[in-house]
């Protein structure tokens, strides 16, 4: 059984689509999956469904005679005639009946790596290499493209995103955060200023942790402020209460990094 390789779609496989095909000569087969990305042709599908159209199906290859009905009408939709089709490798003959009869079995995923019949690693790609971590990147290109084109991603100032905005742009991932300094005591003033937990673990959470950062009163008017966070500051980087660089100036410089991470821009 031979390796997948792609036999159709360009260099930029992972945003317009790919056909991989792998031959079977001892089962007299060939294995086809077909990955569309849903912002090709329904953006509301990709939110909904998941980013990649997968489609899926097994020709055998003694069915690619050029003297059966279908191949001819896959034949007269290509626009070749007998003698090319006889020129083509069983992937590309499979693929153009595939095109005309239909895939056998179809689902959505999110991630290119649940996508892929194997590892990117051993499948041949008319381009570069493919691995893991590039995946990933494609991934969170296309995950952002499907932002923009379904929801307002540019907020005035202090305008948290609704949750299901949220929800998409998150993926099913956790947010991770590491705060150290001077934003970990502007996270920790924010969130006792909003009763806040802090944490960051679902979407519904992690709106929380961005409106108490965003709604980060100034010192003056935190009566119940901990005075142990003021003093830290007032002692590492100067008054608390500063215009430009106090710390609910920070807290909310926090929100806006955070929902920058994950695809928002307050203008």
């Amino acid at each position: 059984m031979s390796k997948w390789r792609q036999i159709g779609g360009d260099m930029t496989w992972e945003k317009y689509g790919v056909v991989l095909a792998r031959s079977n000569p001892e089962a007299r087969q060939v294995d086809l999956v077909r990955i569309v990305p849903w912002m090709e042709h329904d953006r509301e599908a990709a939110v909904t469904h998941g980013l990649y159209l997968v489609d899926e199906t097994t020709v055998d290859t003694d069915d690619l005679s050029p003297d059966r009905r279908n191949v001819k009408e896959a034949m007269r939709s290509a626009g070749i005639d007998v003698d090319e089709w006889r020129t083509l490798a069983p992937e590309y003959q499979a693929e153009m009946v595939a095109n005309h009869d239909g895939y056998e079995q179809s689902r959505s995923v999110d991630r290119l790596a649940d996508a892929l019949p194997d590892r990117p690693e051993d499948i041949q790609f008319h381009g570069q290499k493919e691995t893991g971590e590039l995946l990933e990147a494609y991934d969170d290109d296309m995950r952002r493209e499907a932002l923009e084109a379904n929801f307002k991603t540019r907020l005035s100032f202090g305008q948290v995103p609704p949750l299901d905005a949220v929800t998409f742009a998150l993926g099913g991932e956790a947010y991770e955060m590491e705060l150290q300094g001077q934003d970990a005591l502007a996270f920790e003033y924010a969130m006792a200023a909003a009763g806040a937990s802090g944490d960051v673990s679902s979407p519904e959470s992690f709106v929380e942790t961005v409106r108490a950062l965003a709604d980060a009163p100034s010192p003056e008017d935190f009566v119940d402020a901990p005075a142990h966070v003021l003093s830290d500051w007032e002692e590492r980087y100067g008054d608390p209460s500063d215009d430009e660089d106090g710390i609910a100036v920070v807290a909310r410089r926090i929100a806006s990094d955070m929902l920058g991470t994950i695809g928002f821009e307050w203008i």
